[in-house]
């Protein structure tokens, strides 16, 4: 009895939570705007600070982060060293530009504390992370984070309702003007590489939620850097090989790239509405796949 008294309870807790929608808006320039997505990079290693360095010598002026922040299990708190050593330390010169950082969370993240990296990000200016859950507008470009860990692992079940409640909220009312809906997590839902497909429930709540909603899906997990193509008009990208990369099948599948080469994402957005995106090598800052998406927004879906 007193089980089912505090799950109910956690439940409850988790919806009043998502009243918050944990938005903001950003009124920089956007034709000055260059999103880069980087994924996987919580291990000291040497490809870790050639992508570092990669991106604090690129024209990124804000990086999103797909999650595994810190391998192998997180941070036990906001003050936690493991987080200066593989995250600060290696990206110092990133930060030193006055470049931010917008994270999600991985499941390795979660292993610990994951609010920790909301103490973190009150404490940092230069440090993203609101909420499990948010989102963020540049002008009619709308991103918005979503937490899919805990729809990937089933002891987390109780924290799904207040995801689901906050992200009902958005579609009648912060997203309704996007020209652009960027959806970033850590799981992506399907792979032509290893890692092939998302959980059953994870892959329900992407269907229901996400494909056929919003025009870009990016994500990490996977140790490769990847062009999914489109399901449900709505296309998969992949950018996790931060630190550890690895995974990509040894025959490409027509039309689409999935590589694990050392690198991240770069994104750039026209006013008429279509991303314009490219992965980067770091080894040599050198693109290596070039393709576009024209943007509607938020689809019927929603």
């Amino acid at each position: 009895m007193i089980k089912i008294i505090t799950i109910s309870l956690l439940i409850i807790s988790h919806l009043a939570f998502a009243e918050d929608l944990f938005v903001e808006e950003k009124s920089a320039s956007l034709e000055l705007q260059v999103f880069c997505v980087v994924g996987d990079t919580g291990e000291t290693t040497p490809t870790q600070s050639e992508v570092a360095s990669s991106l604090a010598n690129s024209d990124c002026n804000q990086i999103w982060h797909t999650g595994d922040i810190i391998y192998p299990s997180g941070i036990e708190d906001a003050d936690d060293p493991l987080f200066y050593d593989k995250f600060l330390k290696p990206y110092q010169a990133v930060l030193e530009k006055n470049v931010p950082f917008y994270l999600t969370l991985g499941n390795h993240d979660y292993k610990k504390d994951p609010s920790a990296y909301i103490e973190i990000g009150r404490k940092n200016s230069l440090i993203n992370y609101p909420n499990n859950f948010y989102v963020k507008k540049f002008g009619s470009i709308c991103f918005v984070a979503f937490d899919t860990t805990i729809f990937d692992k089933l002891y987390l079940f109780y924290k799904r309702w207040g995801q689901v409640s906050w992200l009902e909220k958005l579609k009648k009312t912060e997203l309704r003007n996007c020209t652009f809906s960027v959806a970033i997590a850590h799981h992506p839902f399907f792979s032509s590489g290893d890692r092939e497909k998302a959980s059953p429930q994870l892959g329900f709540f992407l269907e229901k939620h996400i494909f056929g909603a919003f025009d870009l899906y990016i994500t990490g997990h996977n140790h490769v850097l990847a062009d999914e193509g489109d399901y449900l008009d709505t296309r998969q990208l992949i950018s996790g090989t931060g630190s550890l990369p690895g995974g990509s099948p040894d025959i490409q599948v027509d039309g689409k790239f999935n590589m694990e080469t050392p690198g991240f994402l770069r994104l750039t957005f026209s006013e008429k509405g279509t991303a314009n995106y490219e992965f980067i090598r770091s080894s040599d800052g050198k693109s290596i796949w070039t393709n576009s998406k024209k943007g509607v927004g938020l689809r019927k879906k929603f």
